[in-house]
Protein backbone atom coordinates (compact mmCIF):
# COMPACT_ATOMS: atom_id res chain seq x y z
CA UNK A 1 0.00 0.00 0.00
CA UNK A 2 1.83 3.43 -1.28
CA UNK A 3 2.37 5.39 1.96
CA UNK A 4 1.95 3.07 4.62
CA UNK A 5 4.11 3.13 7.45
CA UNK A 6 2.93 -0.37 8.38
CA UNK A 7 2.55 -3.85 6.13
CA UNK A 8 1.43 -7.40 7.52
CA UNK A 9 -1.02 -9.74 5.88
CA UNK A 10 -3.55 -12.11 7.34
CA UNK A 11 -1.02 -15.30 7.44
CA UNK A 12 1.28 -13.34 9.11
CA UNK A 13 -1.97 -12.26 11.93
CA UNK A 14 -2.94 -15.63 12.25
CA UNK A 15 0.61 -16.77 13.73
CA UNK A 16 0.61 -14.55 16.42
CA UNK A 17 0.34 -15.26 19.99
CA UNK A 18 -2.93 -14.83 20.29
CA UNK A 19 -5.92 -13.29 17.66
CA UNK A 20 -9.30 -12.15 17.61
CA UNK A 21 -11.75 -12.36 14.19
CA UNK A 22 -14.56 -10.82 13.51
CA UNK A 23 -17.07 -10.41 10.49
CA UNK A 24 -18.97 -7.17 9.84
CA UNK A 25 -21.34 -6.41 6.81
CA UNK A 26 -22.69 -3.01 6.08
CA UNK A 27 -20.38 -0.90 7.82
CA UNK A 28 -18.96 2.41 6.81
CA UNK A 29 -14.90 1.63 6.84
CA UNK A 30 -14.03 5.27 7.29
CA UNK A 31 -16.00 5.32 10.49
CA UNK A 32 -14.79 1.56 11.64
CA UNK A 33 -11.08 3.01 11.39
CA UNK A 34 -11.55 5.97 13.39
CA UNK A 35 -13.09 3.94 16.13
CA UNK A 36 -10.75 1.27 15.67
CA UNK A 37 -8.22 3.32 16.35
CA UNK A 38 -9.66 5.18 19.24
CA UNK A 39 -10.19 2.20 20.70
CA UNK A 40 -7.22 1.24 20.98
CA UNK A 41 -5.85 4.61 22.04
CA UNK A 42 -8.32 4.29 25.16
CA UNK A 43 -7.05 0.62 26.64
CA UNK A 44 -5.86 1.14 29.81
CA UNK A 45 -3.53 -0.36 32.46
CA UNK A 46 -2.43 0.61 35.85
CA UNK A 47 -5.18 3.46 35.66
CA UNK A 48 -3.03 4.68 32.40
CA UNK A 49 -3.33 4.43 29.11
CA UNK A 50 -1.42 1.64 27.42
CA UNK A 51 -0.79 1.97 23.67
CA UNK A 52 0.59 4.68 21.01
CA UNK A 53 -0.61 3.92 17.95
CA UNK A 54 0.69 3.81 14.23
CA UNK A 55 -1.29 4.29 11.25
CA UNK A 56 -3.70 6.72 10.02
CA UNK A 57 -7.01 6.76 7.27
CA UNK A 58 -4.58 8.67 4.60
CA UNK A 59 -1.83 6.01 4.46
CA UNK A 60 -3.32 3.03 5.66
CA UNK A 61 -6.71 2.68 4.77
CA UNK A 62 -7.20 1.71 1.18
CA UNK A 63 -10.44 1.91 -0.56
CA UNK A 64 -9.51 1.26 -4.34
CA UNK A 65 -12.67 0.91 -7.15
CA UNK A 66 -12.69 -2.41 -9.14
CA UNK A 67 -13.47 -2.36 -12.48
CA UNK A 68 -15.86 -4.53 -12.62
CA UNK A 69 -18.07 -1.34 -12.06
CA UNK A 70 -17.65 1.92 -10.65
CA UNK A 71 -19.81 1.48 -7.55
CA UNK A 72 -18.14 -1.16 -5.92
CA UNK A 73 -14.66 -1.61 -4.75
CA UNK A 74 -11.93 -2.79 -2.12
CA UNK A 75 -11.42 -1.97 1.27
CA UNK A 76 -7.91 -2.90 3.32
CA UNK A 77 -7.05 -0.94 6.51
CA UNK A 78 -4.07 -1.68 8.88
CA UNK A 79 -3.48 0.10 12.58
CA UNK A 80 -0.84 -1.28 15.07
CA UNK A 81 -0.51 -0.42 18.45
CA UNK A 82 2.49 -0.52 21.17
CA UNK A 83 3.07 -0.36 24.47
CA UNK A 84 5.83 0.79 26.75
CA UNK A 85 8.52 -1.10 27.91
CA UNK A 86 8.43 -3.03 30.98
CA UNK A 87 10.70 -4.91 32.72
CA UNK A 88 9.60 -8.78 33.75
CA UNK A 89 12.87 -10.29 35.33
CA UNK A 90 15.95 -11.72 35.25
CA UNK A 91 17.73 -13.66 32.24
CA UNK A 92 20.75 -15.91 33.48
CA UNK A 93 23.91 -15.70 31.13
CA UNK A 94 27.14 -18.04 31.73
CA UNK A 95 30.24 -15.59 31.61
CA UNK A 96 34.25 -15.34 32.65
CA UNK A 97 34.23 -13.22 35.42
CA UNK A 98 38.16 -12.88 35.29
CA UNK A 99 38.84 -13.49 31.66
CA UNK A 100 40.16 -10.12 30.77
CA UNK A 101 42.01 -10.65 34.26
CA UNK A 102 43.30 -13.84 33.50
CA UNK A 103 44.71 -12.75 30.35
CA UNK A 104 46.47 -10.00 31.59
CA UNK A 105 48.23 -12.46 34.18
CA UNK A 106 49.40 -14.87 31.83
CA UNK A 107 51.00 -11.68 29.44
CA UNK A 108 52.28 -10.67 32.36
CA UNK A 109 53.56 -14.02 33.51
CA UNK A 110 55.11 -15.09 30.00
CA UNK A 111 56.97 -11.50 30.35
CA UNK A 112 58.62 -12.55 33.34
CA UNK A 113 59.20 -15.81 32.63
CA UNK A 114 61.66 -14.31 29.78
CA UNK A 115 63.31 -11.93 32.12
CA UNK A 116 63.53 -15.17 34.67
CA UNK A 117 66.48 -16.66 31.70
CA UNK A 118 69.34 -16.73 34.41
CA UNK A 119 67.52 -15.82 37.03
CA UNK A 120 65.21 -18.29 39.13
CA UNK A 121 62.87 -15.67 41.27
CA UNK A 122 62.12 -14.05 38.00
CA UNK A 123 61.00 -17.25 36.41
CA UNK A 124 58.91 -18.32 39.42
CA UNK A 125 56.85 -15.83 39.33
CA UNK A 126 56.16 -15.78 35.72
CA UNK A 127 54.95 -19.48 36.02
CA UNK A 128 52.80 -18.26 39.24
CA UNK A 129 51.34 -15.32 37.30
CA UNK A 130 50.63 -17.83 33.98
CA UNK A 131 49.08 -20.71 36.46
CA UNK A 132 47.12 -18.06 38.37
CA UNK A 133 45.84 -16.31 35.14
CA UNK A 134 44.89 -19.52 33.23
CA UNK A 135 42.84 -20.30 36.50
CA UNK A 136 40.99 -17.30 36.15
CA UNK A 137 40.31 -17.68 32.55
CA UNK A 138 38.55 -20.47 32.80
CA UNK A 139 36.31 -20.14 35.51
CA UNK A 140 32.91 -19.50 34.48
CA UNK A 141 29.52 -17.50 36.45
CA UNK A 142 26.04 -16.91 35.89
CA UNK A 143 25.24 -13.96 35.48
CA UNK A 144 21.58 -11.73 35.21
CA UNK A 145 20.55 -9.07 33.53
CA UNK A 146 17.31 -7.17 33.06
CA UNK A 147 14.18 -8.17 30.08
CA UNK A 148 11.87 -6.38 29.89
CA UNK A 149 8.39 -6.62 27.36
CA UNK A 150 6.54 -4.84 24.87
CA UNK A 151 2.78 -5.27 24.05
CA UNK A 152 1.92 -5.23 20.57
CA UNK A 153 -1.92 -5.70 19.00
CA UNK A 154 -2.03 -5.38 15.00
CA UNK A 155 -5.63 -5.44 13.30
CA UNK A 156 -5.88 -5.75 9.68
CA UNK A 157 -9.45 -4.85 8.05
CA UNK A 158 -9.96 -6.36 4.16
CA UNK A 159 -13.50 -6.65 2.50
CA UNK A 160 -15.54 -5.67 -0.27
CA UNK A 161 -16.69 -2.21 -0.70
CA UNK A 162 -19.62 -0.18 -2.34
CA UNK A 163 -20.85 2.97 -2.91
CA UNK A 164 -24.85 3.56 -2.80
CA UNK A 165 -25.97 7.49 -4.11
CA UNK A 166 -29.40 8.77 -2.57
CA UNK A 167 -30.82 11.88 -3.69
CA UNK A 168 -33.32 14.29 -2.23
CA UNK A 169 -34.46 17.34 -2.32
CA UNK A 170 -31.89 19.36 -0.03
CA UNK A 171 -28.86 16.98 -1.40
CA UNK A 172 -27.06 13.96 -2.91
CA UNK A 173 -25.12 12.45 -0.44
CA UNK A 174 -22.76 9.12 -1.27
CA UNK A 175 -22.69 6.02 1.77
CA UNK A 176 -19.60 4.09 1.75
CA UNK A 177 -20.79 0.48 2.90
CA UNK A 178 -18.41 -2.49 3.14
CA UNK A 179 -18.61 -6.46 4.19
CA UNK A 180 -15.26 -6.46 6.26
CA UNK A 181 -12.99 -9.55 7.77
CA UNK A 182 -11.26 -8.10 10.56
CA UNK A 183 -8.63 -9.90 12.61
CA UNK A 184 -7.24 -8.38 15.32
CA UNK A 185 -3.49 -10.45 16.52
CA UNK A 186 -1.58 -9.46 19.77
CA UNK A 187 1.40 -10.80 20.89
CA UNK A 188 4.20 -9.81 23.79
CA UNK A 189 7.85 -9.46 23.06
CA UNK A 190 10.64 -9.38 25.54
CA UNK A 191 14.04 -7.95 24.57
CA UNK A 192 17.24 -7.24 26.35
CA UNK A 193 16.92 -4.08 28.97
CA UNK A 194 19.34 -1.80 28.29
CA UNK A 195 18.80 0.86 30.64
CA UNK A 196 19.74 -1.69 33.65
CA UNK A 197 23.12 -2.78 32.09
CA UNK A 198 25.29 -0.15 33.97
CA UNK A 199 24.28 -2.08 37.38
CA UNK A 200 26.49 -5.30 35.69
CA UNK A 201 29.63 -6.17 36.22
CA UNK A 202 31.89 -4.99 33.01
CA UNK A 203 32.68 -8.38 32.01
CA UNK A 204 29.00 -9.65 32.18
CA UNK A 205 27.66 -6.15 30.50
CA UNK A 206 30.52 -7.38 27.30
CA UNK A 207 29.54 -10.73 27.06
CA UNK A 208 25.90 -9.62 26.74
CA UNK A 209 27.17 -7.81 23.63
CA UNK A 210 28.45 -10.92 22.32
CA UNK A 211 25.40 -12.88 22.96
CA UNK A 212 23.22 -10.58 21.69
CA UNK A 213 24.95 -10.71 18.71
CA UNK A 214 24.94 -14.25 18.67
CA UNK A 215 21.27 -14.08 18.86
CA UNK A 216 21.00 -11.93 15.93
CA UNK A 217 23.13 -14.13 13.92
CA UNK A 218 20.59 -17.24 14.55
CA UNK A 219 17.61 -15.32 13.76
CA UNK A 220 18.34 -13.60 10.20
CA UNK A 221 18.32 -15.14 7.18
CA UNK A 222 20.90 -13.98 4.73
CA UNK A 223 24.45 -13.82 5.45
CA UNK A 224 24.64 -10.28 4.84
CA UNK A 225 23.20 -9.71 7.65
CA UNK A 226 25.42 -11.51 9.70
CA UNK A 227 27.52 -9.50 12.54
CA UNK A 228 30.89 -10.47 13.35
CA UNK A 229 31.08 -11.84 16.70
CA UNK A 230 34.67 -11.62 18.39
CA UNK A 231 35.45 -14.12 21.66
CA UNK A 232 38.41 -16.08 22.74
CA UNK A 233 41.65 -14.75 24.56
CA UNK A 234 42.26 -11.94 22.40
CA UNK A 235 39.05 -10.75 22.74
CA UNK A 236 39.22 -10.69 26.82
CA UNK A 237 42.28 -8.91 26.76
CA UNK A 238 41.38 -6.57 24.45
CA UNK A 239 38.36 -5.75 26.33
CA UNK A 240 41.14 -3.37 29.03
CA UNK A 241 40.80 -0.96 26.29
CA UNK A 242 37.37 -1.23 25.48
CA UNK A 243 34.89 -1.11 29.16
CA UNK A 244 33.01 1.76 28.24
CA UNK A 245 29.32 1.90 29.13
CA UNK A 246 27.72 3.59 26.79
CA UNK A 247 29.40 1.86 24.02
CA UNK A 248 28.03 -1.12 24.89
CA UNK A 249 24.48 0.07 25.63
CA UNK A 250 24.70 1.77 21.68
CA UNK A 251 25.99 -1.82 20.59
CA UNK A 252 23.12 -3.90 22.06
CA UNK A 253 20.36 -1.04 21.18
CA UNK A 254 21.58 -1.21 17.72
CA UNK A 255 21.84 -5.04 17.10
CA UNK A 256 18.28 -5.21 18.89
CA UNK A 257 16.67 -2.51 16.81
CA UNK A 258 17.28 -4.88 13.78
CA UNK A 259 15.27 -7.49 15.20
CA UNK A 260 12.85 -5.78 16.49
CA UNK A 261 12.02 -3.31 13.54
CA UNK A 262 13.08 -6.13 10.83
CA UNK A 263 10.50 -8.82 9.71
CA UNK A 264 7.89 -9.57 12.28
CA UNK A 265 9.81 -13.54 12.42
CA UNK A 266 12.66 -11.84 13.83
CA UNK A 267 10.65 -10.38 16.54
CA UNK A 268 9.26 -13.66 17.37
CA UNK A 269 12.20 -15.83 16.91
CA UNK A 270 14.15 -13.42 19.64
CA UNK A 271 11.32 -13.70 22.11
CA UNK A 272 11.68 -17.04 21.64
CA UNK A 273 15.07 -16.89 22.93
CA UNK A 274 14.92 -14.57 25.74
CA UNK A 275 12.09 -16.13 27.16
CA UNK A 276 14.48 -19.38 27.71
CA UNK A 277 17.03 -17.03 29.81
CA UNK A 278 14.01 -16.21 32.44
CA UNK A 279 13.23 -18.78 35.43
CA UNK A 280 10.37 -21.63 34.79
CA UNK A 281 8.45 -18.91 37.23
CA UNK A 282 8.66 -15.85 35.01
CA UNK A 283 8.05 -17.82 32.39
CA UNK A 284 4.68 -18.83 33.64
CA UNK A 285 3.98 -14.92 34.43
CA UNK A 286 4.55 -14.17 30.69
CA UNK A 287 2.55 -16.91 29.84
CA UNK A 288 -0.67 -15.82 32.01
CA UNK A 289 0.10 -12.63 30.42
CA UNK A 290 -0.29 -13.81 27.39
CA UNK A 291 -3.74 -14.80 28.48
CA UNK A 292 -4.53 -11.43 29.82
CA UNK A 293 -3.76 -9.75 26.10
CA UNK A 294 -6.22 -12.28 25.05
CA UNK A 295 -9.09 -10.58 27.00
CA UNK A 296 -8.26 -7.43 25.79
CA UNK A 297 -8.30 -8.46 22.17
CA UNK A 298 -11.77 -10.09 22.88
CA UNK A 299 -12.88 -6.79 24.54
CA UNK A 300 -10.99 -4.77 21.88
CA UNK A 301 -13.31 -6.75 19.41
CA UNK A 302 -16.64 -6.38 21.37
CA UNK A 303 -16.30 -3.16 21.40
CA UNK A 304 -16.67 -3.04 17.53
CA UNK A 305 -19.21 -5.33 17.65
CA UNK A 306 -21.11 -2.70 19.90
CA UNK A 307 -20.38 0.02 17.65
CA UNK A 308 -21.62 -1.60 14.65
CA UNK A 309 -25.29 -2.70 16.02
CA UNK A 310 -25.22 0.77 17.56
CA UNK A 311 -24.05 2.82 14.00
CA UNK A 312 -23.74 0.63 11.28
CA UNK A 313 -27.99 -0.06 11.97
CA UNK A 314 -28.73 3.63 12.54
CA UNK A 315 -27.09 4.87 9.72
CA UNK A 316 -28.03 2.36 7.32
CA UNK A 317 -31.65 2.55 8.44
CA UNK A 318 -31.33 6.40 7.49
CA UNK A 319 -30.73 4.94 3.88
CA UNK A 320 -33.79 2.24 4.44
CA UNK A 321 -36.05 5.02 4.41
CA UNK A 322 -35.05 5.72 0.97
CA UNK A 323 -33.49 3.31 -0.36
CA UNK A 324 -34.22 -0.45 0.03
CA UNK A 325 -30.63 -1.41 1.64
CA UNK A 326 -30.12 -4.82 3.53
CA UNK A 327 -29.81 -3.76 7.24
CA UNK A 328 -25.76 -4.25 8.49
CA UNK A 329 -24.77 -7.37 10.84
CA UNK A 330 -22.19 -8.24 13.00
CA UNK A 331 -21.75 -12.23 12.35
CA UNK A 332 -20.29 -14.33 14.50
CA UNK A 333 -16.68 -13.82 15.75
CA UNK A 334 -14.30 -16.29 15.79
CA UNK A 335 -11.55 -16.86 18.64
CA UNK A 336 -8.63 -18.58 18.49
CA UNK A 337 -5.62 -19.19 20.46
Amino acid sequence: MAGSMIDFTRQGLRKATKFVEGDYSGINPRQFYRTLKRSLEEIQEDNDFKYQTTGTQGSDLEIKSEDVGQNTGVVKGRLLAESDWYIVGDGNLEYRPYGPHGTLSIIIGLFFLLLGIGEALWGIIGILLIVAGGYGYWQTESGEFAISRQDVIRVLMTGEVSERTVDTEQESRTDIFANMSVVYAGDAFVAVETEEIDNLKWTLRRELVSQVKRWHNQIVDSEQEQLTVEDGFTWHLKAWANRNLESDRHEIDSVQSKLLTGPFEYRLNYTDRLEKQLSDEMQQQLAGHEEELMVELEELAEDLDIFVEREGLEHTNRVEQRQNTDTPQVEGRKDSL
